[in-house]
């Protein structure tokens, strides 16, 4: 069998946040350390709603000889359950085992094929269940979702309109993996940090995302994101994350400069900083495929304010060259904590709205290549 990998969905192009979020709205909750995964097949889900949803799993052929016929499986631990798929012949009720359609078993060099399906689920976010088979490399690789809109899972997708959706956002819902024991990060010490890596590790941000939501006049959502991302992890195990906010997307081009001038006030204050100490066994002590899901505790700096965010991560070894840390919950901040309360009264002032709310929940995934 071919060797085959799947290919990286750039999210700033093609995602949009989609999980459960509360009805909260417009400071800016920042965290550190997930996106579109390296693995040999790439599950996504594409949307989901209170009691459903889509998704779909590429696979490229990045070798120099095709391959032919292809199959791979996966289970979900939870209530969800597909109900229907195209482009692929799927069979079993949990697990569930997709092969190739009669039109595209045959993937040339360079080329993907992808196949969907649509299903139920329970109250909670959708599942990203472990991909198994030849095709995907070893039995324990798996990928990270990314879907289209960012809503509420009680909320129906129609309550968001699409001109409203940034079109750089993504995210993911809950993963599910086959993880390592929940372990736990903390600030920045001499104790907790040893060395990560000889080199360390830099930033993707072509596949990496930020989204946050905002939510104004009680039930209108939003999806946004920013498209300037840096950082690093250094050989120390120190994590930082720069985010531009210059670079804060909400699709409409007025919005932007409101947010840059009347909120963030790019001009004082460019950039937030999110600070991480991470243990060498996070990322040492895992194989490739391999996660673990981690409590940890990052400290934001923003809008000249430094407070922490805790939050739980999970934690993915892609390759011996790529690591991917990826929210497993929404990171929520209120806007008071980083003296951003005159910065949403003045944007509800500049929209003449009634109100906007004065928290938001942020989702992410950060890819680091080693160095």
């Amino acid at each position: 069998m071919s060797s085959l990998k799947a290919s990286v969905v750039n999210p700033r192009l093609t995602g949009a946040l989609r999980r459960s979020c509360y009805a909260i709205g417009l400071s800016l909750a920042l965290s550190t350390l997930s996106t579109q995964a390296f693995a040999a097949c790439q599950y996504t889900v594409t949307g989901q709603w209170s009691n459903g949803f889509t998704g779909s799993v590429k696979i490229t052929n990045d070798t120099a000889t095709a391959t032919t016929g292809w199959s791979l499986s996966w289970q979900y631990t939870g209530d969800n359950r597909i109900s229907g798929s195209y482009d692929v012949s799927m069979s079993g009720t949990n697990p569930y085992t997709a092969k190739n359609a009669g039109w595209n078993g045959t993937i040339q060099p360079n080329q993907s094929v992808t196949f969907g399906f649509q299903g139920s689920k329970g109250a909670a976010a959708a599942e990203v269940p472990v991909l198994t088979g030849t095709l995907c490399g070893n039995a324990t690789s798996s990928a990270v979702s990314s879907s289209r809109s960012s809503v509420a899972s009680s909320i129906a997708p129609s309550s968001i309109s699409s001109s409203s959706i940034a079109p750089s956002s993504s995210s993911r819902s809950s993963l599910v993996s086959s993880s390592a024991p929940s372990s736990r990060s903390s600030m920045p010490s001499s104790s907790s940090v040893s060395s990560v890596d000889s080199g360390g590790w830099s930033l993707n941000s072509t596949d990496s995302y930020l989204n946050f939501v905002t939510t104004k006049n009680t039930h209108n959502v939003e999806a946004h994101n920013f498209t300037g991302l840096s950082g690093e992890i250094n050989p120390a195990g120190i994590a930082t994350l720069s985010i531009d906010l210059n670079s804060v997307n909400t699709g409409v081009a007025l919005r932007d400069q409101r947010m840059r001038d009347l909120l963030f006030e790019t001009i004082t204050y460019p950039t937030a900083t999110v600070t991480l100490a991470v243990p060498a066994s996070v990322i040492g002590g895992l194989t490739v495929g391999q996660s673990s899901q981690n409590d940890i505790t990052a400290s934001l700096n923003l809008h000249g304010v430094t407070a922490n965010v805790t939050t739980r991560v999970l934690v993915q070894k892609l390759s011996s060259t790529r690591v991917l840390v990826q929210s497993l919950a929404p990171v929520l901040t209120k806007a008071d904590t980083y003296s951003l309360t005159n910065g949403v009264e003045a944007l509800r002032a500049a929209v003449g709205i009634a109100s906007i709310n004065a928290s938001v929940p942020v989702d992410f995934a950060l890819v680091f290549d080693a160095r």
